[in-house]
């Protein structure tokens, strides 16, 4: 008689572990092969993926300082809301990422002058991203073009070589002006975007911007380049709005000057009307009139203090951007992780191997279950 081998069937309530692991071992062969594969895989992408670095600095921002306090409480006495005007008030470090990456910001950075292996002269990064022989060549993403990429490949191909002259428009952040990319900076915004490296750390107070790619000394210069420009329009921002404060506190100073001068002419106007003051109106109006003398001359001394104030903020440079962790050439990979890689492979071939060693005699028993019916119905036809 011929010997049948035990398959565990679906319904089973129980699985002998032993049995499993009896299995396994029968199949070691075949487990071990399938890691191969999947190791070799592995090392392969890992040694073919294009390599990149990562440079960033760590900055502590700046935050609003509310002045004014107690100008700000007699503006509100007398109906006057002063808002952020008398604030000193910066950008919010919330904002930052939307600054980062909006196409004005990332179009200066296009702009930044590097120097790549393949260059002897300095270019910017929009003509490394647009002109290939700056770029370095990888067998990975060659067999990607020619495999997963190859509908797309085909598609260029075949399609009319013309220029795309389809502009994007785009607003600027802060001051709500139009920008329009063409469509080769279109797509180079989108790469610039997919390579800035930005982490807020709201708990301890700072942020972290950096940038990614293929050469070390380039991507220091790059990601010093977004320190310069991200300080810059933090600084323009703040010089914006004390300026604004200068101009409400210097048109709120003559106005209470005007008001102050009116009343201080009312006051002695009276008096010298009414030297004597034999009766008791008399007494009182004077009373009025110096109680409103003396409010227009609090607004009027304290707006003062301001506008002074005011014009030695808008002269002072002081820092928005502290640098706490400066911008650095990097000396190690960011990019790709091997050992990550190839670990990953492995696990994966081992996994789909054991995965495929049981759950393959369930399917066999599933067919042959299917082949049994298909026979039955067959003789019961016949």
């Amino acid at each position: 008689m011929e010997e049948k081998t035990t398959i565990p069937t679906p319904g089973s309530d129980e699985i002998d572990l032993k049995d499993l692991i009896i299995q396994l071992w029968k199949k070691r062969k075949f487990i071990l092969i399938v890691t191969g594969i999947f190791l070799l895989a592995g090392i392969f992408v890992a040694f073919t993926s294009p390599v990149s670095y990562t440079a960033s600095c760590t900055v502590v921002p700046q935050t609003s300082q509310k002045g004014g306090s107690n100008l700000g409480g007699l503006a509100s006495m007398m109906g006057i809301n002063l808002g952020s005007a008398m604030s000193g008030e910066t950008l919010s470090p919330t904002v930052y990422p939307h600054i980062v990456k909006s196409a004005p910001f990332c179009k200066e950075i296009m702009d930044t002058p590097i120097i790549v292996k393949k260059s002897p002269v300095p270019i910017t990064l929009y003509e490394y991203y647009t002109d290939k022989k700056y770029q370095n060549k990888s067998i990975l993403n060659g067999i990607k073009k020619y495999t997963l990429g190859l509908p797309g490949t085909i598609f260029l191909a075949m399609r009319p070589n013309k220029i795309d002259d389809n502009a994007t428009v785009h607003t600027d952040t802060l001051t709500g002006k139009i920008i329009t990319l063409s469509a080769e900076e279109k797509k180079v915004y989108d790469v610039i975007n997919t390579n800035i490296q930005f982490e807020s750390n709201p708990k301890d107070g700072y942020i972290k911007l950096g940038y990614t790619f293929p050469e070390p000394e380039a991507v220091a210069v790059i990601s010093q380049q977004l320190y310069n420009v991200l300080e810059r329009y933090v600084k323009n921002f703040k010089a914006e709005k004390e300026l604004d404060n200068l101009k409400f506190v210097e048109s709120s100073y003559q106005e209470a000057r005007k008001d102050f001068l009116q009343k201080q002419a009312n006051l002695a106007a009276f008096q010298d009307a009414n030297r004597g003051l034999a009766t008791a109106m008399a007494r009182t109006t004077e009373r009025r009139l110096s109680n409103e003398y003396d409010i227009a001359f609090t607004v009027y001394n304290e707006l003062a203090k301001q506008l002074e104030q005011a014009k030695l903020s808008v002269k002072q440079s002081t820092p928005v951007l502290t640098v706490i962790d400066p911008v650095v050439v990097p000396q190690e990979k960011s990019a790709p992780k091997r050992s990550m890689i190839m670990a990953t492979f492995l696990m994966l071939g081992l996994i789909a191997s054991i995965g495929w060693v049981l759950v393959k005699p369930f399917i066999d028993n599933i067919a042959q279950e299917v082949n049994i019916r298909d026979v039955v119905q067959k003789s019961d036809v016949r």
